[in-house]
Parts: C-alpha cells; sequence; structure tokens
C-alpha cells in the first residue's frame, strides 16, 4: 500500500496526455511537448482466447472480471494491436505512450545539384 500511495504522489505532476492526440493516431501534446503514438490493447483469456473486458488500475492494464465468462479461468494475456474497428471497440484499452523515435527535423534547407550545371546565388540587399 505504501508503495501505491508513494507512486501516486510521484506521478502527480506528470503529464496525463488528456489534450493529445483527439482526431489523430500520432503528435505532439499541447501540455508537455512530447511526441505521441496512440496505442491499442485487448485483453484475452489464455484457455479459451476469448476477448475480455479490461480497464487501467495504476497505468496496468487488468481485467474487469476475476475470471472468464467463458471457460472460468483467471489467467490472461495482452494482445497489441495496431487499430480498431467498432467490433473490438467495447474491449480495447487506449493508451497514449511517448515515442521512443522522434522525428529529426532539420531547420536546414539542402539542395541536390545534378554535377555539370552551375550553381547561381541569388542576392538580396538589405537597405
Amino acid at each position: 500500500m505504501k508503495n501505491i500511495l508513494f507512486s501516486f504522489f510521484k506521478n502527480k505532476n506528470k503529464c496525463t496526455h488528456k489534450n493529445a492526440l483527439l482526431y489523430a493516431n500520432e503528435g505532439y501534446c499541447p501540455d508537455c511537448g512530447k511526441y505521441l503514438k496512440k496505442k491499442y490493447y485487448i485483453l484475452r483469456c489464455a484457455s479459451c482466447d476469448i476477448k475480455r473486458e479490461a480497464r487501467l488500475v495504476w497505468g496496468e492494464i487488468v481485467p474487469k472480471d476475476k475470471f472468464c465468462s467463458n471457460c472460468g479461468a483467471s489467467e490472461y494475456y495482452i494482445e497489441e494491436i495496431d487499430s480498431i474497428n467498432f467490433i473490438d471497440a467495447r474491449f480495447a484499452i487506449c493508451i497514449k505512450e511517448i515515442a521512443n523515435e522522434i522525428k529529426n527535423l532539420h531547420p536546414d534547407t539542402q539542395i541536390w545539384v545534378e554535377e555539370g550545371e552551375k550553381i547561381k546565388q541569388i542576392g538580396t540587399k538589405l537597405s
């Protein structure tokens, strides 16, 4: 219990990204500026492989019910899917995760010139 309480206060000032990725699958968070990607997860029964309803508890995906309604098993596994359809919407958990691969944006403009062509420089005068 002490660890749960400690982790709650530790993550109190951490960005929840609630204003990010409302209509897109990836982009920057307007609150913290980190590059995020939406990831979808479905919880399945380890015994009969049926989809089970899930929820997020302290950042961890757990089943809503202790036992599978189809076979009665308690074991489960989590499957990551790329996109959801309307059938999976009831079972899918969407998590906005910080992307490891940040796009390198260069403010420089580069021009490639074929060999043999002359480079023409356009100058501007500042008054």
